[in-house]
């Protein structure tokens, strides 16, 4: 069974499989048979005749710093009051079990 590659317009691949009348079955969206080019940036498109997008410089240059949201903020501050509170637990039960140790040792002694 014979394939060959060809590109949705937004630069997905798409595998196109001969059918048993030796024809190839193509997707239904718009596709070309010419690959994106090397080193092409999202966000990328095929205009019908080439395909169009950024350079590394330019994808770069437009990328803004991520600013959490509130709802984030609060998300990561309740996560970090947990993970401090496991850590406090783990240490009360070492305390605990290093106490009934030393109980054990000296009711053994007696």
């Amino acid at each position: 069974m014979d394939f060959k590659q060809v590109y949705l317009y937004d630069g997905t691949p798409f595998l196109a499989f001969e059918n048993e009348d030796g024809e190839y079955e193509y997707p239904k969206d718009e596709w070309t048979e010419t690959p994106p080019p090397e080193g092409i940036y999202s966000p990328f498109y095929f205009n019908g005749n080439e395909w169009v997008g950024s350079t590394k410089e330019e994808w770069e240059s437009n990328k803004l710093p991520y600013e959490p949201t509130a709802i984030q903020m609060q998300l990561a501050d309740t996560q970090m009051q947990l993970a401090k509170t496991a850590v406090q637990v783990r240490q009360t039960q070492n305390q605990l079990a290093d106490a009934m140790l030393e109980i054990a040792k000296l009711k053994g002694e007696n």
